[in-house]
């Protein structure tokens, strides 16, 4: 309970007016959860106001010992100090607090005392998360020595209805060069490469935290990726879904979800994609549209069917405005309840997820603008790429028939390439092609207007198959120009699997540039000319993931390969999961824990957040 001490010492309408004043410095900041910084204290009231109204974690910052055990007093009368609040004797210049911590800065000296910080207001800057997060200062007081004190920061003035100046708002915007995570490998093109420019070098830990591992599934199950757009990072647990601060690791929000399960994603997709404010979860039926700050539900997508309940929403991606989904029968997913590894080759795990249909949906008006039905697709061959979406299907009788469920291998024959139009879904060309050395699992990337098939057959031989994605124009060794139709062939490779243990054979690729990683090997993408047959051990199981300029997996822990560089690192004591954990996003390396259930050597269970060195 929080009591009154501070402001039931003030006149009533003082603390109305306070009450007011934080209301609108709320708003303003649209945010209201995270960390808050009081830059300069007088009393502690306004730290205590913003305890009542938000969910925010509060530090005063002063200098001045006298304010700071005024402020402790108050605190800690009111029954917060040490709860959701804390005073602090400093400067941000003393750089004991680290960057990109607080979501929200006021100032407590300013608003009530009339006095500016003893900090600057670039040092005040820093301290914000990238993204979104405010300096929310009123102009009351001394508004031109305030707008000296901003200097030369990126700000807005918001003024009453007779025009005069009220408050100044400054937001940090997204770090230059930072890169988002939104689907299962990354983004809708399927490269597992976030392109992130920032995450690379030396890496500290930025936080730590919850979730650990008691609301998590079972690591074997090769569970759905976590997301991370927007300054935020999208965590499934158990049927329990975690909206988190990427920059701080501040458990925004979290809810229980008992239709949202999705395993064995080699022979899948994920069921959650994301944008800069948006996250988009499949359950059951619907597709549920999240506020990704506060999790609520804003809108619900229901299934295309003529029979209500008989089908449940499967694939899942998102571009600008367009939602795409599949349909799958109902009870047709893995849910990898029982721990399961989905690792030998069998047909209650190699089986694949197949769609009978596929769908856009305009996201503003939810209204489905096409639908598209042809033979049984392959979940876990669905890319989209410049307006495009491609996919393998299986044009076989019995296949068509049973479209919309889980399908052997060897059900799934008679193969062809599909490009749909991603506005219209009208099919823009199709190519048969044999596919039929893909059998423990299928894979398909887009990048630089190619596609890469890949897989490995029942004797863990990877076989990779570099396709056009539109026709093409090639110049002959005679100088002459050839045509190449969408779908051709461009190159293949076929070699034993090195990896040779713990889902070697089951590697997802990585396109890095116009670099293709898969197993063991670097190719050229264009040529398919092999670079390099020495990526970095991978002793663990999983897969892998990149930023521009490095790799991220399991070794015995948390893997990192600097791939300017060619540095090998290890973060000691912390693994990820049985599938895809680590994903560079925001200039961050986001590591939600996934190795619950896990009795391999490691010592810690825990999310970490990492930040590179060059950015503290």
């Amino acid at each position: 309970r929080i009591g009154k001490v501070a402001l039931g010492q003030a006149e009533t309408n003082d603390a109305g007016r306070l009450q007011t004043t934080v209301k609108q410095i709320l708003s303003l900041a649209k945010v209201d959860a995270g960390y808050c910084l009081v830059l300069g204290g007088v009393d502690g009231s306004l730290a205590l106001e913003l305890v009542r109204q938000s969910d925010f974690q509060i530090m005063v910052l002063d200098d001045r010992p006298e304010v700071i055990r005024n402020v402790r007093s108050n605190l800690d009368a009111a029954g917060v100090y040490g709860v959701r609040a804390t005073a602090k004797m400093g400067k941000l210049s003393d750089k004991t607090i680290g960057p990109m911590l607080f979501n929200l800065v006021v100032s407590e000296r300013h608003l009530l005392g009339g006095g500016l910080p003893t900090d600057s207001a670039s040092d005040a800057f820093r301290s914000l998360t990238p993204a979104g997060g405010a300096m929310v200062f009123g102009q009351a007081a001394s508004p031109s020595a305030l707008g000296k004190w901003f200097g030369d920061l990126k700000k807005r003035t918001i003024r009453n209805e007779q025009n005069e100046p009220v408050w100044l708002v400054s937001q940090r915007p997204r770090l230059p060069g930072a890169g988002d995570w939104t689907h299962q490998y990354g983004n809708a093109q399927n490269t597992s490469c976030s392109d992130d420019e920032l995450v690379k070098g030396e890496m500290g830990v930025k936080w730590g935290g919850e979730p650990g591992p008691r609301p998590m599934p079972d690591r074997g199950p090769r569970n759905p990726a976590p997301l991370s757009v927007g300054g935020r990072l999208y965590i499934q647990g158990d049927r329990v879904l975690f909206g988190l601060d990427a920059y701080n690791g501040t458990v925004l929000w979290s809810q229980s979800s008992p239709e949202m399960r999705r395993a064995n994603i080699p022979r899948d997709s994920s069921n959650m994609v994301a944008d800069e404010d948006t996250l988009y979860v499949a359950q059951g039926r619907y597709c549920i549209n999240l506020d990704g700050q506060t999790g609520q539900r804003t809108k619900r997508f229901a299934v295309p069917e003529e029979d209500t309940g008989s089908f449940h929403w499967s694939f899942l991606a998102v571009e600008g405005s367009t939602l795409i989904g599949s349909r799958v029968a109902k009870d047709s997913l893995y849910l990898g309840d029982d721990g399961e590894w989905y690792e030998n080759y069998k047909p209650n795990e190699t089986s694949r997820v197949t769609s009978d249909r596929l769908f856009g949906v305009d996201t503003a008006s939810g209204e489905t603008q096409w639908e598209y039905s042809g033979g049984a697709i392959i979940n876990s061959t669905i890319t989209i790429g410049e307006e495009v979406i491609y996919f393998i299907e299986s044009a076989a009788e019995t296949a068509r028939a049973k479209a919309g469920k889980i399908q052997t291998v060897d059900q799934l024959i008679h193969q062809r390439l599909v490009a749909l139009d991603l506005k219209t879904g009208q099919r823009q060309w199709e190519r048969d092609h044999d596919f039929s050395k893909l059998q423990f699992m299928s894979y398909l990337v887009f990048a630089n207007d190619m596609l890469v098939a890949t897989g490995t057959d029942k004797d863990k031989n990877f076989h990779t198959y570099a396709l056009s994605a539109s026709q093409q124009v090639i110049k002959n060794d005679d100088g002459n120009q050839s045509i190449l139709p969408p779908g051709t062939l461009l190159w293949e490779d076929h070699h034993k699997e090195v990896k040779g243990h713990h889902s070697g054979h089951l590697q997802h690729p990585v396109i890095v540039g116009n670099t293709f990683y898969s197993d063991q090997w670097a190719f050229d993408l264009k040529t398919g000319k092999q670079i390099r047959d020495d990526l970095p051990e991978r002793r663990g199981c999983g897969t892998m993931s990149a930023s521009r300029h490095s790799m991220f997996f399991r070794h015995y822990f948390h893997g990192m390969w600097n791939l300017d560089s060619d540095k090998r690192s290890q973060f000691q004591g912390i693994r990820s999961g049985c599938w895809l954990g680590l994903i560079p996003a925001g200039g961050m390396l986001l590591a939600p824990e996934t190795s619950a259930g896990c009795s391999c050597t490691h010592s810690i269970q825990t999310s970490v957040g990492y930040l590179p060195r060059g950015l503290e």
